[in-house]
C-alpha cells in the first residue's frame, strides 16, 4: 500500500528532532475546522490520552455530522415517497385537451373491487368482470366517435376482441414443475392504431382483471386495468398512434398462473404483431411505481423520459436471483412471445397485498396519477417515435433514476470503461499522496461490514428467546431501531481494535477513509469483470470516496502553504471532507433503502413458517447501517481509544434497552399489519373426513389464533406436516410446500348445528351426502404387451367446481397436453387446471409405462383429484348438505376472525380415483 509522507515542515518552536516517518508519531490532527486557530499551528508530540477540553470537542464534531446525515436521510425520504397531484377533471381545463385523471381511475378501480369483489377465475364475479369491461370499452369507443363528430381529424382506428381459449403450458416456481391445462380462457383486447401501417407492429400494455384467492385486488390488478382504460380514453380522442399501433390486453388469469397471457401470446391472431410489451401489475398499495424488470436498452431509454422515473437495475438483478418468491405475466412474454419490454408494479406497502385489505380506500392518493402518467407518456413516445423492428434484447445495461428527478442509462461496455477510470482514479490518490490505505485499514473496513451484517444476529437470537420474534414487522423502520445500535457497535468495535495506538489520529483518520476508497474499489472491480450491473452502486461509493480524498488533499496543501511549506500534505483528515463524502452518496443510498425496507419487511410475512427472518433482517440492517455513512468509521478514529470506547458502552446499552423494551411493547401485528393465515375446509370423499386445516405463511405466533379456532368448533387442533403430507394443500401447489396445518375435525361441529335430524343422527361420513363431486373416469383403455405401455383417455367433470388439480405418480410417455414430458423416468405428476366461468370437465389423453408386466392392463393410475368450491371468497358462503341449514364452516371462520389476521380461505374436496 501507499507510503506515509515525509514529516511537515514545522516551526523553530517546535523540536527539530523529529521521526522520519510520520505514521509512527502520535499527532493529534485535530484539524483547523475543530480546534481555535492557536492550536491548530500546535500538533502534540504525545502518546497521552486526549486532555478533557478535547474530549468536549467532541461532542459537537459528532452532532453536526449527525445532524448533516439526518437532513440528508430526510431529503431522501422526501425524494422517495412523494407523489404527484391526483387530477379530477377529465379534460384540461385551460387546452380543453383530455388528460389523465386519477379520480376516473378510483372509479374503476372501486367498482371492481367492491362492487364485483373477489374475481376469481371460474366463478360468476369473473363472468361479471367481463361484461363491466366490455361495457366500459364500448363507452369509450362512443366517446371517441363523439369527438369525431365534432370535426376532430385523425383519431385511431379503435377495435375490440374477445379471445376464449383452451391451452397448456409448464409453469415452473418455488423449484417445482406445474403442469397447466386452462379451458374457456377469456381475454379482452382493444388496438388503437392509424391503419395498415401501424398494424404491423404494436406494443402490448398487459394487465389481469382476475384476482387471487383472498383479495378483492384494488391495486393486483384492478388499478392497472384503471390505467389502461384511462389511457384508451385519451389516445382514442388524440391524434392517431405515428408508427406503431397500441394494444391494450385485460387478461383474465393471471393469478391462476399466467393462463391468459399464455393464451394471448400462443393463440391470438395479433401475437405476431406484437414486438414489445410494457406489464402492469401490484404488489403493495402506496409509493410511487417502479421498473423493476427490462430486458431490452431502447425500452429502458423510453422509460427515462416518464415524468416520474423510479427504478434500478438493481431490482432486475435481484428478480434473477429468484430470492423474490413472485412472478408476473411478463414471464409469458418473454418465454414464449421472445418480446422485450418493461415490467413495472407497485410495490409500497405490501403487507396488504393479497389480503382483503387491498380496496380502493387503502390505495394512496396521487399512486394512480403516478403510474398514469409514466404509463401514459411510455406508451405514446413508443408508439410514435421508436422502431420496433429488431429490438436487441439485452440484460447488459445499467439504469437507475436520481431521486425521481431523471433517469440515468448507458451499456455495461460504458459501465465498464467508467469504473477502469474510477479504478485508476483511486490509484492516482494513492501516488499523489492524497490516499494513504494500509491493508491494517482496508482489512479493518472489510471486518467492520462483516460485523454490521453478523453482529445484529445476536439481537435476532435475543428476540427468539424473548418469544418476541418479527417485533420489527408492523413498520419497515423499526428493524433500524431494533438492529441498528448493535450493528453500529460491530462497525465502531472493529475501529477500536484497529486503531494504531503508535500513530496519530489523523494518520488514523486517513488512512480508514483511504481503506474505505480502496474496499469499495475492489468490489468494484470483482462486479465490474463478472458482469454486474448493479455494480454501478459500488462506482458511486469509489467514486465519491476518492473526491473527498481529493478535497481533503487539496485542504492539506493549503495549510503547508499557508505555514509556510510547499506542497507538503499531513496525515490528517479535514472536518469538512466528511460532509463531501457524505454529500451524495449517503441520500442516494437512503433513497435505494427505502425501496429495499419497503420490499423485503413486508415479503418475511409471507416467506414460509421455516423462514429465517429475524436473521435476514438483522443481516439487511447491517448492511444499511455500514452503507449508509462508510465515512463514519474514519471519524471515530478522530478522538482516539477514550472516545470510542464511550461510543461503544452507549451502544451496547442502548441496545440492551431496547431489546427488553420492543420484546415487551411491541406487537408483532395490527389491522394494517396482518397476520396471513391459510384456511381450508377439506371433505374427503375417499376416507370420509370433514377437516379444518389452518396454516400460516410466517414464522410469527399462530397458537392463539389456533386456540380461538378450537373454541369456535369445540374440538382440539393437531398438527400435520406438510413434508408428511404434501397433499393437503394441493389446491394451492406449488405453494403448498411451505403449509403446515394445525387440523380440526368439523364433524362434530356439522352434526351439532344442522337441522337435518338424519345428519345429525346419522353415524355415515358427511361427505356420502356432498352432491355433483368431482369426478374422474378412464375411456379408451389400451395396453400394448410389447412395449409394457397403457393409455387412457381420462375424463374430468366438476360442476360448480373450479381450479382441479390432479397428481399422479407415472413413466409418462406422452400426453395431450401441450408441454414436453418433463421426465423419461417416473415422476411425481401435478396438473393444475384452471378454467372460465361454467368450464365444468376437461380431458387428458395418456400413456405411461406399466411398472409389473405381469399385471399389465391392471395396473391402474392412482390419481388424486382435488377440487375447489364456488362458494366463498369474500361473500362468507360455502357449499353445505343438502337441507343442513346455517352450518356454514367458513362463515363462523370469517365472522369470528382477529382483526390482526387476515384470512385466505376456501373449500376443497378432494377423491382418489384408480384408472
Amino acid at each position: 500500500m501507499a507510503q506515509s509522507d515525509a514529516p511537515p515542515v514545522l516551526k523553530q518552536r517546535h523540536p527539530t528532532h523529529l521521526p522520519s516517518d510520520t505514521s509512527s508519531t502520535v499527532l493529534h490532527d485535530v484539524d483547523d475546522d475543530t480546534l481555535s486557530h492557536t492550536e491548530e499551528k500546535k500538533p502534540l508530540l504525545t502518546n497521552k490520552p486526549l486532555p478533557t477540553r478535547h474530549l468536549l470537542k467532541a461532542a459537537p464534531t459528532w452532532l453536526y455530522y449527525i445532524g448533516f446525515l439526518t437532513l440528508l436521510f430526510a431529503a431522501a425520504f422526501q425524494a422517495h415517497y412523494t407523489l404527484p397531484a391526483p387530477v379530477s377533471e377529465l379534460y384540461n381545463p385551460t387546452t380543453g385537451q383530455a388528460q389523465f385523471a386519477e379520480g376516473n381511475v378510483r372509479r374503476i378501480v372501486k367498482h371492481m373491487s367492491e362492487q364485483i369483489g373477489y374475481r376469481i377465475v371460474g366463478t360468476e364475479q369473473d363472468l361479471e368482470t367481463q361484461t363491466y369491461l366490455l361495457a366500459e370499452i364500448k363507452s369509450l369507443e362512443k366517446q371517441a366517435e363523439m369527438q369525431a363528430l365534432r370535426g376532430v381529424d385523425g383519431l385511431p382506428k379503435f377495435e375490440t376482441w374477445v379471445q376464449v381459449a383452451d391451452g397448456s403450458h409448464q409453469f415452473d416456481f418455488m423449484s417445482k414443475a406445474v403442469m397447466k391445462m386452462y379451458t374457456n380462457m377469456t381475454n379482452i383486447i382493444v388496438r388503437l392504431s392509424c391503419g395498415p401501417e401501424c398494424d404491423k407492429n404494436a406494443i402490448l400494455l398487459n394487465g389481469h382483471y382476475d384476482t387471487t384467492l383472498g383479495s378483492p385486488g384494488a391495486v393486483d390488478d384492478a388499478l392497472p386495468i384503471g390505467v389502461m382504460l384511462e389511457i384508451i380514453r385519451i389516445m382514442s380522442q388524440r391524434p392517431a398512434p405515428k408508427m406503431n399501433s397500441v394494444i391494450f390486453l385485460f387478461n383474465g388469469g393471471e393469478e391462476s398462473l399466467q393462463d391468459a397471457s399464455h393464451s394471448f401470446i400462443t393463440n391470438h391472431e395479433l401475437k405476431d404483431k406484437v414486438k414489445a410489451v410494457i406489464n402492469l401489475e401490484g404488489c403493495g398499495t402506496a409509493g410511487p411505481e417502479i421498473l423493476f424488470q427490462a430486458n431490452s436498452r431502447p425500452m429502458v431509454e423510453a422509460y427515462g423520459r416518464v415524468p416520474y422515473p423510479h427504478g434500478t437495475v438493481m431490482g432486475n438483478d435481484l428478480f434473477a436471483t429468484g430470492v423474490i418468491l413472485s412472478d408476473t405475466d411478463f414471464r409469458q412474454f418473454v418465454e414464449y412471445g421472445k418480446l422485450t419490454g418493461l415490467d413495472m408494479a407497485v410495490y409500497k406497502n405490501s403487507y396488504l397485498y393479497h389480503t382483503h385489505l387491498d380496496v380502493e380506500e387503502h390505495t394512496e392518493q396521487g399512486l394512480p396519477q403516478h403510474m398514469g402518467e409514466n404509463t401514459l407518456a411510455l406508451t405514446t413516445y413508443l408508439a410514435d417515435n421508436i422502431s420496433l423492428e429488431d429490438l436487441d434484447k439485452t440484460s447488459s445495461v445499467v439504469y437507475f433514476d436520481v431521486f425521481g428527478l431523471f433517469f440515468v442509462m448507458y451499456s455495461m461496455k460504458a459501465a465498464t470503461i467508467a469504473h477502469i477510470a474510477l479504478g485508476l482514479l483511486a490509484l492516482w490518490t494513492v501516488v499523489i499522496g492524497a490516499s494513504r490505505p494500509t491493508f491494517r485499514s482496508v482489512g479493518s473496513v472489510f471486518c467492520s461490514c462483516i460485523a454490521a451484517l453478523l453482529m445484529p444476529i445476536i439481537t435476532a437470537s435475543g428476540l427468539q428467546m424473548l418469544g418476541s420474534s418479527m417485533v420489527w414487522f408492523t413498520h419497515e423502520w423499526y428493524s433500524l431501531v431494533i438492529f441498528g445500535p448493535l450493528s453500529a457497535f460491530g462497525i465502531f468495535l472493529v475501529q477500536y481494535v484497529a486503531h494504531d495506538s503508535k500513530a496519530s489520529h489523523g494518520a488514523n483518520e486517513l488512512s480508514t477513509l483511504s481503506g474505505i476508497q480502496m474496499l469499495y474499489t475492489i468490489a468494484l472491480v470483482l462486479g465490474t469483470s463478472v458482469g454486474l450491473a448493479s455494480s454501478y452502486f459500488l462506482a458511486m461509493y469509489s467514486l465519491f470516496a476518492s473526491i473527498a480524498l481529493i478535497y481533503n488533499h487539496q485542504r492539506a496543501q493549503a495549510r503547508s502553504h499557508g505555514s509556510g511549506a510547499q506542497n507538503v500534505a499531513t496525515a490528517t483528515v479535514a472536518y469538512g471532507t466528511y460532509f463531501v463524502a457524505s454529500a451524495l452518496q449517503t441520500p442516494y443510498f437512503t433513497y435505494l433503502a427505502f425501496s429495499l425496507l419497503d420490499l423485503v419487511v413486508p415479503l418475511t410475512g409471507r416467506t414460509g413458517v421455516d423462514a429465517p427472518v429475524d436473521n435476514v433482517m438483522a443481516v439487511i440492517t447491517g448492511f444499511g447501517i455500514f452503507s449508509f455513512s462508510p465515512a463514519i468509521m474514519a471519524l471515530a478514529h478522530r478522538f482516539g481509544h477514550k472516545v470510542l470506547k464511550r461510543i461503544l458502552v452507549g451502544l451496547a446499552v442502548a441496545q440492551l434497552a431496547i431489546l427488553l423494551i420492543s420484546s415487551a411493547t411491541l406487537p408483532v401485528y395490527d389491522i394494517m399489519h396482518p397476520k396471513r393465515v391459510l384456511i381450508q375446509h377439506l371433505r374427503n370423499l375417499t376416507s370420509g373426513e370433514s377437516l379444518l386445516h389452518v396454516a400460516h405463511a410466517d414464522p410469527g405466533p399462530i397458537l392463539p389464533y389456533v386456540a380461538e379456532v378450537e373454541a369456535i368448533f369445540n374440538a382440539k387442533a393437531t398438527f400435520r406436516s406438510g413434508s408428511q403430507h404434501p397433499d393437503d394443500w394441493n389446491s394451492v401447489y406449488p405453494f403448498s410446500q411451505f403449509l403446515d396445518s394445525y387440523v380440526v375435525d368439523t364433524t362434530t361441529y356439522i352434526r351439532a348445528h344442522t337441522t337435518n335430524k338424519t345428519i345429525a343422527n346419522s353415524d355415515k361420513p358427511l361427505t356420502e351426502l356432498i352432491e355433483d363431486a368431482p369426478k374422474l373416469v378412464a375411456e379408451n383403455i389400451q395396453y400394448d404387451s410389447l412395449t409394457g405401455i397403457r393409455s387412457m383417455t381420462v375424463l374430468c367433470t366438476h360442476p360448480n367446481y373450479i381450479w382441479t388439480v390432479s397428481s399422479f405418480d407415472a413413466n409418462v410417455v406422452s400426453w395431450s397436453l401441450n408441454i414436453p414430458v418433463p421426465s423419461k423416468e417416473k415422476f411425481h405428476y401435478v396438473v393444475r387446471n384452471a378454467g372460465g366461468y361454467r368450464s365444468d370437465g376437461w380431458r387428458l389423453d395418456l400413456s405411461y409405462h406399466v411398472e409389473d408386466a405381469a399385471v399389465g392392463a391392471e395396473d391402474r393410475l392412482r390419481v388424486e383429484l382435488t377440487a375447489m368450491e364456488t362458494e366463498g371468497f369474500g361473500k362468507d358462503t360455502e357449499r353445505e348438505l343438502k337441507g343442513s341449514g346455517d352450518i356454514g364452516v367458513l362463515r363462523q371462520i370469517v365472522k369470528t376472525r382477529p382483526n390482526y389476521v387476515t384470512l385466505t380461505y376456501f373449500s376443497s374436496v378432494v377423491s382418489t380415483f384408480h384408472l
